[in-house]
């Protein structure tokens, strides 16, 4: 896992004539200080337009290859890490607040997975079987009153293939919509069918606003396990989530509310990005300060229950579940989930 302090960015042109050169761009990392993060983004910097020149033609470069780089905070371009600001670690479980404004605790080692219920099916609107049906009619009396029967005639029938097609459509989307399964139970049958099959995990289940989180306890895993794939596979997690621990060697877990579940609004693209230009660091401190303060009246989610074995818990595990329950507030149910 590797979430640097310090970032600094570096942008190289090379003329080849009057109007004709090279620019490329490149984002540098480092845990030790601004300078070594400059040094470092020089560095990738010249070794991006070296390979512009080494190229022959353009179509010799890498499909992948960027000549500004797209700095994606999540690190999934497969090239640069995690882009957050770093608020507290504790051993190598880090604390950082995400592009809106968001806490979340990343560990190497501590096995975590949360399942997204799925959207609910929307039945197709009764208000425009209402309105097609008013404006058939419409047309076939005007048709009528100009002595066009027969075309009115035509067009009634068609309108009402039309107008049973989408009716029948309607009640089988509303009988499947009420025999759907209560999707929070599907997902905690789930985690109780693996957990049945594997009674020697340690399963800590919380509530999240649209689904659950699953913390593993019984021992340290890395995202790169057969045992985490197999979890991962079994509880249906987002791919996209799969994809970042994978790449990043972590797991994370966003342990305050999301500002729209707020009633707040997100903070603007110039303060939101990380590292923040030096014009914005106090729009950025007013705007945090607010969130942090709106957050605290939230849960972002709540204990439920521990599932198999319970005893033989590593100390760093018990030492993270610690700390995620206090930042999450997962055992104050009076509070709403965020």
């Amino acid at each position: 896992m590797q979430i640097p302090r310090y970032w600094a960015q570096t942008r190289l042109r090379h003329e080849t004539g009057r109007r004709h050169g090279a620019t490329v761009q490149r984002w540098g990392w480092s845990d030790q200080s601004a300078q070594a993060a400059q040094a470092h983004a020089q560095e990738r910097a010249q070794a991006a337009l070296d390979q512009v020149f080494n190229a022959p033609q353009r179509r010799n470069l890498d499909a992948r290859f960027q000549r500004m780089e797209r700095l994606g905070e999540y690190g999934l371009n497969d090239q640069t890490p995690i882009r957050e600001e770093i608020l507290a670690q504790r051993g190598q479980t880090v604390m950082t607040r995400n592009s809106y404004g968001a806490h979340c605790l990343n560990t190497p080692h501590v096995a975590i997975a949360d399942m997204d219920f799925p959207p609910a099916p929307t039945p197709p609107s009764p208000a425009l079987l209402l309105i097609t049906a008013a404006m058939a009619l419409a047309v076939c009396f005007v048709l009528f009153a100009l002595g066009a029967a027969l075309v009115a005639a035509v067009v009634l029938a068609g309108a009402a293939l039309v107008l049973a097609r989408w009716l029948k459509r309607w009640l089988a989307a509303r009988q499947k919509l009420a025999g759907r399964a209560d999707p929070r139970q599907a997902a905690l049958e789930r985690v109780t069918a693996f957990s049945q099959q594997h009674p020697d995990w340690g399963l800590r289940i919380y509530s999240t606003p649209k689904g659950l989180r699953i913390i593993v306890t019984h021992q340290t895993m890395l995202p790169s396990d057969s045992a985490v794939q197999a979890l991962f596979s079994a509880l249906q997690v987002d791919p996209i989530y799969q994809r970042l621990c994978l790449q990043q060697q972590c797991f994370r877990a966003r342990v305050t509310g999301k500002p729209w579940r707020m009633d707040m609004s997100g903070p603007s693209p110039q303060v939101r990005r990380w590292p923040v230009a030096g014009n914005q660091l106090a729009a950025r401190a007013d705007w945090t300060h607010t969130y942090d303060k709106q957050a605290a009246q939230y849960s972002a989610c709540q204990f439920i229950a521990q599932l198999g074995q319970t005893g033989m818990v590593a100390a760093d595990i018990q030492a993270l579940v610690d700390w995620h329950d206090e930042a999450c507030r997962a055992h104050e149910s009076q509070r709403p989930l965020a």
